[in-house]
């Protein structure tokens, strides 16, 4: 019989939704490995929520609480899934390590560089389990994504366009605040797109140049610290490009795509997750060659070893929170290391973080310099706030 983990879920608002609809396509294939016993959040009617659409799941109540340290003092849990907004990402995370307790939590893994380092060294310290929800990666259209890319199906890499331009006025709570978000979509879903572009080329990124601006710095007559538009390169190694343009202040023409051009064609992407309409083009003289990414699924389902698959797509599981929290469950069971770990995550965070950096310098930013925390301009206001050293 399976070990069945205990877990604690921490933060109960939105995303955590996420999680909760994760457990429950693992308990409908006959994966039931995760058990929550607590779950813990400050407003209380959240948690009370969230506890009962668990019971329907796994046939019972976890117990709710609005403070921590209570739960800590009453539970004897393995595991937390912290699904919190990124100021609190790194207090409550070493404090969960404190007690001993594997952690996944929600991207970014922290709210500055230098936070999630402490994170890090924590997890490291304890010898816990560091899983970061990282569920881009895993849906099957960017898994069919890397196969065609390790197939060299466009030949070899040479440049990426991501266009997430939209018109969105309205103020987004928490995230309006630089001090709670640490930035605009552009860090907190350009982790996700870092990731993307760092699992599709195997390549790591060098060097970054931005701008950015706050163009409306009141949505609704909230005032918003964080920007509404940036525009960035980025070098990977071996020279390949990305270009990123994101605003939600963009009206009347919203466009999200994302591109890859390799030296014999391309990948057209239209989201990031999934893409029913997107394709393949390989130029071939005189003519292109088209063919769906979805056709192309079912020729590398086919080539791909089962147990691969498996681990991919655990009892053909397609929902990538579910995915992720049994990759967790797999990590701490088996001692593997997380598909996406502290050190995945960090690497994430360091490229949109460093956009921020080389707006703030007006100047191109090594991204290792960010990662080495020699270059803090724009992140130190946060880290004095968050009383970070």
């Amino acid at each position: 019989m399976s070990k069945i983990l205990s877990l604690g879920l921490i933060g109960c608002g939105g995303i955590s939704a996420s999680h909760v609809n994760g457990l429950k396509e693992l308990y409908t294939h006959g994966l039931k490995v995760v058990r929550v016993d607590a779950v813990c959040d400050i407003a209380l009617e959240n948690a009370e929520r969230r506890a009962e659409e668990i019971a329907l799941i796994q046939g019972f109540k976890p117990r709710v609480y609005s403070s921590l340290e209570d739960m800590f003092s009453k539970e004897s849990l393995e595991a937390v899934d912290i699904c919190l907004p990124h100021d609190q990402h790194h207090s409550i995370a070493i404090r969960c390590l404190e007690e001993d307790l594997h952690v996944l939590i929600e991207k970014p893994l922290a709210i500055t560089m230098r936070a999630a380092k402490l994170i890090i060294d924590k997890a490291t310290s304890k010898s816990r389990i560091l899983a970061v929800a990282e569920n881009y990666r895993r849906t099957p259209d960017n898994r069919t994504v890397k196969w065609i890319m390790d197939q060299h199906m466009i030949g070899e890499p040479r440049m990426i366009f991501w266009l997430g331009l939209s018109w969105n006025p309205k103020p987004w709570g928490w995230r309006e605040n630089k001090f709670k978000a640490g930035g605009s979509w552009v860090f907190d879903g350009g982790v996700h797109i870092a990731d993307i572009d760092r699992y599709h080329l195997g390549r790591e990124a060098v060097e970054v140049y931005a701008k950015n601006r706050i163009f409306e710095p009141f949505k609704d007559g909230v005032e918003s610290t964080v920007d509404d538009a940036t525009l960035a390169i980025i070098e990977y190694e071996g020279d390949v490009y990305a270009q990123w343009s994101w605003s939600r202040i963009a009206p009347g023409y919203p466009l999200n795509l994302r591109v890859i051009y390799g030296s014999r064609g391309s990948i057209y992407m239209p989201g990031l997750t999934n893409f029913p309409s997107g394709y393949v083009r390989i130029q071939i003289d005189g003519y292109v060659e088209e063919r769906s990414i979805s056709f192309i699924r079912s020729e590398a389902i086919k080539a791909i070893k089962p147990e691969i698959l498996e681990e991919m797509f655990p009892r053909g599981i397609t929902d990538s929170f579910a995915i992720e929290i049994y990759d967790f469950y797999r990590s701490i069971v088996y001692g593997l290391k997380p598909e996406v770990d502290g050190i995945e995550a960090y690497r994430d965070m360091a490229i949109p973080l460093a956009f921020y950096e080389s707006a703030k310098l007006g100047e191109p930013v090594k991204v290792k310099d960010v990662e080495g925390l020699k270059v803090e301009e724009y992140q130190a206001e946060i880290n004095e706030y968050l009383g970070l050293r």
